[in-house]
This record gives structure tokens, C-alpha cells and sequence, in this order.
């Protein structure tokens, strides 16, 4: 298992992600969504926890680390773009949005697009 990380200083705001199996990319295009989400609400450049080629069921050390820098108040706010990237367990992944919002965090999850004009979605 690989796990790649990604931080930045000088901020209190977070972004968690994880890609099963292993992206070469990095999750690339989620991570910068969510990066330019931060910026856009105000939150300015975040630190980037990425556990790349950790499955749901297996153990995430970046969550492991996310949490604990919750826990000690190091971090205010966690962006992802679904709950899904902690785990694909319903109920494991609501425990963790209860952890970090029990410890003063906030979880913002990336609002979904509307296409851009002239493309529709199939309904």
C-alpha cells in the first residue's frame, strides 16, 4: 500500500481524500476542486491528507493523523467530496463526521456542479 501526503502550512483547514486502488494522479482533479472550494468560501490554501491506495476497509494512516490534529485542535475544518472517502460503510463513515464535528470541526462536503449551459443532465 502506498500512501502519498500532501501539507501545507500556516492553515487550519483541511482536505482528506482516498483512492483505492493506487492513482498515479493522485486524485488530482478532486484535490484541486476542493482546494479551490476552500478559497472560494474563504478558507484560504488547506493542508491535503491523501491516502492513496488505502481501501475503505483497510487502515488510513492520513485519517489516523487527520483526527488526531482534530483532536488537539489543529484543524477547524475537513473538505471532502463525499463522505465516501472515509469509508464505504455508512455507518463507519458517519462515526467519523461525528468524531470531527464532537471535536469542533466542521465537514464540508464539495457541492455538486450544475453542468455548464447546453449540457444537460439524463433525468
Amino acid at each position: 500500500m502506498a500512501v502519498t501526503e500532501v501539507h501545507r502550512t500556516g492553515t487550519r483547514t483541511a482536505v482528506y481524500l482516498r483512492c483505492y486502488p493506487y492513482d498515479s494522479w493522485r486524485m488530482d482533479l478532486h484535490r484541486r476542486a476542493l482546494e479551490d472550494h476552500a478559497r472560494e468560501i474563504g478558507l484560504g490554501s488547506p493542508h491535503v491528507y491523501l491516502d492513496n491506495g488505502s481501501s475503505s476497509g483497510a487502515l488510513k494512516p492520513e485519517l489516523r493523523r487527520l483526527l488526531a490534529q482534530a483532536a488537539l485542535g489543529r484543524v477547524t475544518e475537513v473538505l471532502v467530496p463525499g463522505r465516501w472517502v472515509f469509508s464505504l460503510n455508512g455507518r463507519t463513515a458517519d462515526s467519523v463526521v461525528e468524531f470531527l464535528r464532537g471535536v469542533g470541526v466542521a465537514v464540508v462536503e464539495l457541492p455538486q456542479r450544475e453542468p455548464r449551459s447546453g449540457h444537460r443532465l439524463a433525468s
